[in-house]
């Protein structure tokens, strides 16, 4: 059994990793030390404001992270129950989605919440800071490293080493754990939507569809989702779903590491990318938001080939380092669930040669995982189909100008009946993802 545990990556999985991993083997490890190494030198402030679906706050309860989330005052994020769904260009209102789990999920007690990352990061550490085995290690970016049946061995870029019997790559969908130890070569692959994003204050700016926490405006090219992210409703998170070009994000992240002039530079493209997106809607004061908001961070999807190696030697990987899937993912609620099974795999098979533990939990995790994918794949691929399907029809017949029409006609809409993504909750691109499906389906956008 491992006594001293390396976590590459201070992300959810990371985190929830080395809480877990220290709930179930403390009590069955003496000598215990479970270290996360973190590539930045301080915890991200990037992500935005996250959607923790009802089980994704089951797992949250049960690692003890929830309680010191609820202690944060307005940074604890606001309940949603329901995310009430508009036509993007008409601003008609489709119907609510209650954000549920299915009943025997076992999340009776829980609802979906909006939060920023940063704060449930935070709380994360919180937890951390009560276990006595566990560490952070800030600035510690992955070079490279090896495996032999005795232990691990990692590189970092400041020089340094460290040794482990047990390594887990927690480190995203960008995963040098992955691409340069695990799977050589196995990089991320872009899938053609980014978030264009912002948290901007709401206090001079009436929210735009009068909905108590969370809109998604839907529209045949790209949706917009407005949600109050603290329970005071003074924070907006104003995130746009968009087809992005990749020279773009390369500019984007070139900017990054330039002077302020090219950092304001590229965050006004992307407000103009959102604004355009805005101009759409008959809403005037969903243009206002989008107007209202300044500071606006790209977030590219990318996913990881399925049914490649999640593991080799001694080290596995965790959440989107092995499995990052197309936009309709779950990745906060596989990250939690990828740490909390591992664990108690790991738990269970004390005394055991670690292989086995491995075997066990892939044998746990992969059909679930690879149906997830094919689910994911399928439905946004049957998305662009009828994307490209409509704009083949439309252009055609569509005069060069002509005035605003309503995307939606009230007579043609059916009950709104939007099938349960995988793993009975909803992120934000599954809600995107199923509704454009079901609404275009019907010829309603």
């Amino acid at each position: 059994m491992p006594r001293k545990i390396a976590i590459i990556g201070a992300g959810i999985a990371g985190l929830a990793s080395a809480i877990s991993l220290s709930n179930e083997l403390t009590p069955k490890v003496s000598g215990l030390e479970i270290i996360v190494y973190e590539r930045s030198k301080e915890l991200s402030t990037a992500g935005g404001a996250i959607s923790l679906t009802p089980i994704a706050q089951r797992h949250l309860d049960d690692l003890g992270v929830l309680s010191k989330l609820n202690q944060m005052g307005p940074e604890a994020g606001v309940e949603v129950d329901t995310i009430d769904l508009f036509a993007l260009n008409s601003g008609r209102h489709l119907g609510p989605l209650r954000v549920t789990a299915s009943k025997d999920a076992g999340c009776d007690n829980f609802k979906g919440r909006r939060v920023k990352r940063i704060s449930l990061a935070l709380a994360m550490v919180a937890a951390i800071e009560d276990l006595p085995n566990v560490s952070i290690l800030y600035g510690k970016k992955l070079t490279g490293g090896d495996t032999t049946d005795d232990g691990v061995t990692l590189t970092f870029d400041d020089g340094t080493s460290a040794s482990a019997d047990l390594a887990l790559g927690c480190d995203g969908v960008h995963s040098p754990t992955r691409t340069r130890i695990v799977d050589p070569g196995n990089e991320s692959k872009y899938s053609g939507v980014s978030f264009v994003q912002s948290i901007t204050s709401a206090v001079d700016a009436s929210h735009p569809t009068r909905s108590e926490t969370t809109s998604l405006h839907i529209g045949r090219h790209g949706s917009i989702l407005t949600s109050f992210c603290d329970p005071n409703r003074e924070k907006l998170f104003v995130a746009a779903v968009l087809k992005v070009n990749e020279l773009l994000i390369e500019r984007y992240y070139a900017a990054l590491e330039g002077d302020a002039a090219a950092q304001n530079s590229m965050k006004m493209s992307l407000r103009y990318l959102v604004r355009n997106q805005s101009n759409n809607s008959r809403v005037p004061t969903l243009r206002k938001m989008v107007d209202h908001a300044e500071d606006w961070d790209l977030c590219p999807v990318y996913q990881v080939r399925p049914g490649r190696p999640w593991h080799r030697g001694r080290i596995m990987l965790l959440g989107d380092a092995a499995h990052a899937m197309p936009p309709r993912d779950e990745s906060t609620t596989h990250a939690l669930e990828d740490a909390i099974i591992f664990s108690r795999t790991l738990s269970h098979n004390v005394g055991q040669p670690i292989a086995n533990s491995f075997q066990e939990f892939e044998c746990e995790r992969r059909a679930f995982i690879d149906n997830a994918f094919d689910e994911s794949f399928h439905l946004w691929q049957r998305n662009q189909d009828l994307a490209a399907s409509l704009n083949y029809l439309k252009d055609p017949m569509s005069p060069v100008s002509r005035p605003a029409s309503p995307d939606v006609n009230v007579d043609r809409i059916p009950p709104l009946s939007v099938p349960m993504p995988m793993n009975d909750s909803f992120s934000d691109l599954s809600v995107c993802s199923l509704t454009q499906e079901y609404l275009g389906s019907h010829g309603i956008i």
